[in-house]
């Protein structure tokens, strides 16, 4: 009997344990501070970094911030990152096992964060992640349970990502997960609107969530064309840099996979590029079975270098190498590798930039781990950039000179860009294994403001031939555009070639010229097509008696331009009663133009609204153009690719009218109107 009560007693006492343990467990959060009074009250400011009252959102001259909960947030960014103060807490007893809260802004860990005082001393401390989207963060305060502290938020930074962003500040027992996109895509895909939203593109790639910038380590394996790309996995702007990853079997149609590189350790995985590593020089897979290797650049703790990371089952998963980085100048701003195979050397070739210096580096490797510089290239080209990044070099055959081949030298800038803003410059020339020299002064990529950080396939089978690339549609100074829950897209697909033309201004001067044209496979995106009659080129602009069954604003339209002594003629697509996109010839200067002035929402940044021309020459009098119009974006190849114009336009509404306008003596002929179906809804 005794024995029996004995265990009853272990027994109570065991399931009072539990009770315990599950009433610690599920003990609801205590909120120390979530800021939604719209004051500091309980906190004591110091300084001007803080303002007057929590801030509702991102300051004047932020990027867009995100990832806050409610209405208001501490956003040390007032009158921007030069300003410095502090804010303290009142005391609160530690009672719950963690301290949870949200935070974002820049990753100087003495000089912008927030810490955990008790007794007065530091003990714990925690600094942004340099991004506007705020994540969830944690700290272990078990040792500390029943001691009074404080927090303090301070900023004492003055320069670039000098400010910290603070909200939701809570004592929990279940502190949160940094960021949860797989329930996020979970809850996505079962939206009505998956992938149709009224301005997501229909015939371009774009992510199913969240903020995309440049295309990375294009390459082709095993019948797939890999797409990676820049992303974030917490919001809808810039942070968190890590690679996305879609693959395709004809460049039309897209197929999303799992993250590839993730930010890891308060490193960011920035852009760079793929090989198939086919004679496993590396030694991370096989001859056999030869590994996927890209070569990114790691950007944290001050610098930027050049990482590895490998797959061996066709690019689903990624292994880093534990040897990272392979290439360390202990330098901030030295990124975008583009590496590819030379066969005369018989080794690897890298082109990386350094990015403030305007100066391109080779470096040659025979294993993808150990390189030793070759030569340099630059300072060159646009005398206005602030910087030169995401290069890329191949080899392209010249179209009128048979079995000639030359160099191409690509490079992108921040800003200074022929249309404002971003955009790249290339370079023709002659590459030896070592050094690149140019035949001509630096073109311009695309005279469009949305082409940036082009980037080209590797790997694709000599039986093809083809190089292809395609570009971030997208402007860095307006790159906030209006759209959710994603933001940006990627160009078309497009094919490389050289060409020897004359100038635009019609000199005889002769120069090579990168031809860019839409890969053929987009035709199979066609439903249907239909010649439209606009020889009746009139002012004011006439609508196209026969534009057929339009009712999306996904289609292409080609035809030639022929001003006769008109100022301009071309197309309108309009929109609305005061609303269109207008593209023409304009004699004077003799461009090819897309004028995005009223062509639906301009207003989201005071830089957006504008006209944007290429230098055209005529060709017996006449200039082609074709069309691909997609929703919310426009690109103008000119004279089967001599130029091009991309812009992305924002309509509000997705049901066009197309009109042509001219004079008696302009002609608007060989008029087609191709439609095209969506490459996400079949």
């Amino acid at each position: 009997m005794l024995m029996k009560s004995s265990n009853q007693f272990t027994a109570i006492y065991s399931l009072l344990v539990v009770l315990n343990c599950l009433t610690a467990v599920f003990a609801e959060d205590l909120v120390i501070a979530d800021f939604e009074s719209g004051t500091y009250d309980g906190w004591t400011v110091t300084g001007e970094a803080f303002g007057a009252a929590p801030a509702a959102g991102d300051l004047p001259g932020q990027m867009e911030v995100s990832g806050y909960r409610g209405a208001h947030l501490v956003n040390t960014f007032f009158n921007g990152d030069a300003t410095i103060g502090n804010a303290t807490s009142r005391e609160f007893r530690i009672e719950r096992s963690h301290i949870a809260f949200l935070i974002g802004g820049g990753p100087h860990k003495d000089s912008v964060g927030m810490e955990l005082l008790i007794d007065g001393n530091r003990v714990r401390a925690k600094t942004g992640p340099e991004s506007e989207s705020l994540e969830s963060a944690n700290w272990d305060v078990r040792e500390f349970a029943g001691k009074t502290a404080t927090l303090r938020i301070f900023d004492k930074a003055t320069g670039g990502w000098g400010h910290i962003l603070i909200d939701q500040i809570v004592q929990t027992n279940e502190p949160p997960e940094r960021f949860d996109l797989t329930g996020q895509l979970a809850d996505y895909r079962k939206s009505a609107d998956y992938l149709n939203e009224a301005l997501r593109p229909q015939a371009h790639f774009t992510p199913e969530i969240n903020w995309m910038n440049d295309p990375n380590g294009l390459v082709f394996h095993n019948g797939e064309y890999h797409l990676f790309y820049q992303c974030n996995p917490a919001g809808n702007s810039w942070g968190h840099m890590s690679w996305g990853h879609a693959v395709s079997r004809d460049l039309a149609h897209w197929k999303h996979l799992p993250l590839a590189l993730p930010e890891e350790d308060g490193v960011m995985a920035f852009s760079g590029c793929c090989v198939v590593d086919h004679n496993n020089t590396s030694g991370f897979g096989s001859t056999t079975r030869p590994p996927m290797v890209a070569v990114y650049t790691g950007h944290g703790h001050g610098k930027q270098v050049q990482n590895l990371a490998y797959s061996n089952d066709d690019g689903r998963t990624w292994t880093k190498h534990a040897n990272n980085p392979v290439l360390d100048l202990n330098n901030p701003d030295f990124r975008d590798p583009k590496v590819f195979w030379h066969a005369p050397t018989k080794r690897w070739i890298m082109v990386v930039s350094l990015a403030v210096e305007k100066v391109l580096v080779f470096y040659a490797s025979v294993d993808l781990k150990r390189w030793i510089e070759l030569s340099r290239f630059g300072p060159a080209g646009a005398k206005t950039k602030p910087n030169w990044e995401c290069p890329d070099l191949f080899e392209l055959p010249v179209e009128n000179e048979a079995g000639r081949k030359l160099w191409v030298l690509e490079a992108d800038m921040g800003s200074g860009s022929v249309a404002g803003g971003s955009g790249g410059e290339y370079f023709v020339g002659e590459f030896d294994g070592t050094t690149f020299t140019t035949l001509q002064d630096a073109q311009w990529v695309d005279y469009g403001r949305d082409f940036y950080a082009p980037v080209s396939w590797s790997d694709i089978p000599e039986s093809d031939g083809r190089r292809i690339w395609l570009g971030w549609f997208n402007n860095w100074e307006t790159c906030l555009v209006p759209t959710s829950p994603w933001r940006s897209c990627l160009s078309v697909p497009r094919t490389l070639t050289l060409r020897k033309v004359p100038a635009a201004d019609g000199t005889r001067t002769q120069r090579y010229v990168m031809m860019q044209r839409p890969v053929t496979e987009l035709s199979k995106l066609t439903t249907s097509t239909i010649p439209l009659d606009t020889t009746q080129a009139t002012w004011p602009p006439a609508a196209i008696t026969n534009p057929g069954d339009m009712t999306d604003m996904n289609f292409a339209l080609s035809a030639t331009l022929q001003p006769g002594t008109a100022r301009s003629c071309g197309f309108r697509i309009r929109t609305g009663d005061d609303e269109f996109t207008e593209v023409g010839y304009d004699s004077d200067p003799g461009v090819v133009y897309v004028d995005r002035k009223k062509s639906g929402n301009v207003n989201f940044h005071k830089a957006f609204a504008g006209r944007h021309e290429a230098p055209t020459r005529l060709i017996d009098g006449a200039a082609s153009v074709h069309v691909i119009v997609d929703r919310s974006s426009i690109e103008v190849f000119i004279n089967d690719g001599e130029a091009v114009i991309s812009d992305r336009i924002f309509p509000s509404s997705q049901t066009p009218t197309i009109e042509v306008f001219g004079d008696r003596t302009a002609r608007v002929t060989n008029t087609t109107l191709q439609q095209r179906k969506s490459i996400w809804h079949r």
